[in-house]
């Protein structure tokens, strides 16, 4: 088994790996195609046309990643470089579309045919603000990148990693599995200083597979993986019973602070892991009929989730 030394340069590795390779021109290849079709079809608007423009638009960055292959560096950078140019084509497009629809011809407001171009800007800057976070989180890590590529981690451990990795991304967790699992949740009003800055994290479901002495944590979908210390995965579970679906909590793993959801049963999972010294979270079976127990094997339960308030800071577990 690998140590906690040695499981960090492998982890980084893979975390790289999975994110370059992951790089694809889906969406400037979409926005290519779309903006070739605006100028040289139809030159007076459709309900046919603009239906098939649309599905071209929001299905090309759905179905192109599955036909392209894997991305490496040289994709990563020019994905990069597509930022800007993606934002263009997509006021280009809004603009020539916009003069297919016959503007409103208004004698007592004569500019309306000089403000109504204008609109094009609307959609380009609402794409450049959606997605700069991603755009400057992307270009801060692509020196991380090349470094990982150039200097990988030894194959042997990435190996393990991912071994230790595959079963808890390839299925919820029951009771017996040595994974658990939690949702995390964009921030709200009532955390709002915890989160000064823009929220653009992707949230959703988190893996975390024990491994002893450290964990793996990563996405539903094998992304943004960590090794995270025992202990070092902080938890504060709003009222975690056996009654309850689901609670609110608080989690803290290295530099990372999320506001959650989580099942009772795999609350006790991760503050057995944080308290245990062994090599295996001891574990009480729960009763039957709450969450976690075999006739409620997902953890479910009677009442709603649980919203109430949380106090806005972390304790040490353990």
């Amino acid at each position: 088994m690998l140590t906690y030394e040695e499981a960090v340069p492998a982890t980084d590795y893979l975390r790289s790996r999975t994110e370059v390779q992951r790089a694809h021109l889906g969406g400037l290849l979409t926005l290519v195609v779309g903006a070739a079709c605006s100028y040289a079809f139809p030159r007076r608007a459709s309900v046919p046309w603009f239906l098939f423009l649309l599905l071209l638009l929001a299905l090309g960055p759905l179905v192109l990643p599955r036909l392209l292959p894997k991305g490496n560096l040289l994709t990563y950078r020019v994905v990069l470089l597509a930022y800007p140019i993606e934002g263009l084509l997509l006021g280009f497009i809004t603009y020539m579309e916009l003069w297919k629809v016959m503007p409103l011809d208004l004698p007592e407001l004569p500019t309306i045919n000089t403000v109504f171009p204008w609109l094009a800007l609307l959609p380009p800057i609402f794409y450049y603000v959606n997605q700069f976070p991603n755009f400057k989180r992307g270009l801060r890590r692509l020196k991380v990148h090349a470094v990982q590529w150039t200097h990988p981690a030894p194959q042997e451990h990435v190996k393990e990693l991912e071994e230790l990795l595959q079963p808890a991304l390839s299925r919820a967790p029951t009771y017996e599995d040595a994974w658990a699992t939690f949702h995390t949740v964009s921030a709200t009003l009532k955390n709002w200083k915890l989160y000064l800055q823009l929220d653009a994290e992707e949230h959703g479901e988190w893996r975390v597979a024990f491994n002893g002495p450290w964990a793996l944590l990563a996405f539903h979908d094998g992304t943004r993986v960590e090794a995270v210390r025992r202990g070092a995965l902080k938890l504060v579970a709003d009222d975690a019973q056996p009654g309850r679906r689901k609670s609110l909590c608080l989690l803290r793993w290295n530099a990372n602070l999320f506001e959650g959801r989580i099942t009772h049963d795999n609350f006790l999972k991760i503050r057995a892991w944080n308290a245990s010294t062994g090599e295996a979270p001891p574990r009480v079976p729960p009763a039957a009929g709450t969450p976690g127990s075999p006739d409620r094997p997902d953890g479910s339960g009677k009442p709603g989730d649980s919203y109430e308030s949380l106090p806005m800071h972390l304790e040490d577990e353990g």
